[in-house]
């Protein structure tokens, strides 16, 4: 079961016992833990340290740093990734709203910050000293044109895709961009055999990103369905395009070649960008998880008051019911004892008739049919056969 802290809560608990008690008290191993804490930017002890402490040893405890740009301020722990931890509406219902997220620094600041930080994006002259991410694409392009050039029948497929004007100047970019966002400790990450799927990690916050031309989006559309890539032409206006993870928005950012304004001129622009965008997303998710709790309690209190209503209409219903049923095995009662007396009265009739009659029912005869009549009479009266004691029966008994 996961475990969710504070980041200063985990930062408390990880200097406060050895990581490899507090691991196994949470079902995580330590290596889990202390990666946990990395990724979340909060120092653990150094190995040796509770050694240190226990011998009397002076030791140093490491600051605990303020949260990173599009980081989030909590941290879960436990459980596996195949686990799909799903709260129970008690747990929702239990879980207490929090305060309005508030933030020490505006975005204007945290603008300013970004800048400070970002101070040039170095564009190299060509791809001499490429990036790692760029180093696999090159390293793939490499291996399809040997492969094109050995086969006596190539197959379209199989041609580079980097060697046109168009891509190298687009792996230049992507190079001089994944180089400066290392440099601020943002991952990069590009995938797809074209190199098409473009993001970067702000903290926990993932910020996808398009690069290509201006005019490409018909043709992203038949490769993305299974054509084969079209190379761009030399003459193509590069465009770079923030992908909003909100489909309402229609706000995106974008920058493309202009007349005499190359988009290499505002890659500096773009990374800030992204970082200041990763920020915004945590403070969105933030606002977005507190407003979502609120509703999940609304929704969840209003379900089980409709559930008390229609529980209690049920319960009127069956009421309603029951008591029907009791009248009509009441009357069904009385009745029974009417058609019991009416059947007695008309034997006493008959039995008089057949007395005065001129051709008399044989009197065994008679005696057999009064006998069979007074035995129904009596089966069908209430206070004879006690069936006055019964019940009625309900439904699905």
């Amino acid at each position: 079961m996961p475990h969710t802290f504070s980041r200063q809560d985990l930062y408390d608990l990880v200097w406060s016992e050895p990581m490899r008690d507090l691991a196994k008290r949470y079902n995580i191993s330590d290596r889990g833990l202390a990666k946990a804490c990395m990724a979340a930017n909060i120092p653990v002890p150094e190995r040796g340290y509770w050694n240190k402490v226990q011998a009397g040893k002076k030791v140093i405890k490491r600051r605990f740093p303020p949260r990173g740009l599009g980081q989030s301020d909590s941290v879960t722990i436990g459980g596996n990734a195949w686990e799909h931890y799903r709260e129970s509406d008690e747990e929702i219902l239990n879980r207490p709203i929090p305060p309005i997220p508030t933030f020490e620094a505006d975005i204007e600041s945290v603008q300013l910050q970004v800048e400070a930080m970002v101070k040039k994006v170095q564009l190299p002259k060509d791809l001499s000293k490429p990036h790692r991410l760029i180093i696999r694409l090159l390293d793939q392009d490499e291996a399809r044109l040997k492969k094109k050039q050995a086969d006596p029948f190539p197959s379209p497929w199989d041609g580079p895709i980097f060697r046109t004007a168009f891509e190298e100047r687009r792996l230049n970019i992507l190079n001089a961009l994944f180089t400066c966002f290392e440099s601020c400790g943002i991952k990069p990450h590009v995938s797809g055999r074209e190199a098409r799927d473009l993001s970067v990690a702000v903290g926990a916050q993932h910020i996808s990103f398009t690069l290509d031309s201006a005019d490409a989006n018909q043709q992203l559309e038949r490769e993305r369905s299974g054509y084969i890539f079209k190379a761009r032409g030399e003459k193509d206006r590069m465009r770079l395009v923030l992908v909003s993870r909100y489909r309402s928005h229609k706000g995106a950012h974008s920058w493309e070649d202009k007349d005499k304004d190359r988009l290499e001129k505002h890659l500096q622009e773009i990374v800030v960008k992204i970082i200041v965008q990763g920020e915004e997303y945590h403070r969105g998710n933030c606002s977005y998880q507190r407003d979502w709790l609120i509703g999940k309690k609304e929704e969840i209190l209003e379900e089980r008051r409709k559930q008390k209503i229609e529980a209690a209409r049920k319960q009127q219903a069956d009421l309603a019911k029951l008591e029907k049923q009791r009248v009509d095995h009441l009357l069904g009662q009385a009745l029974g004892l009417h058609q019991a007396n009416q059947i007695r009265a008309y034997v006493a009739a008959v039995q008089e008739a057949n007395g005065n009659a001129h051709n008399p029912m044989p009197s065994t005869e008679l005696a057999e049919w009064k006998n069979w009549a007074l035995t129904q009479a009596d089966r069908i009266d209430p206070i004879i056969s006690e069936s006055y004691k019964t019940h009625p029966k309900e439904d699905g008994a």
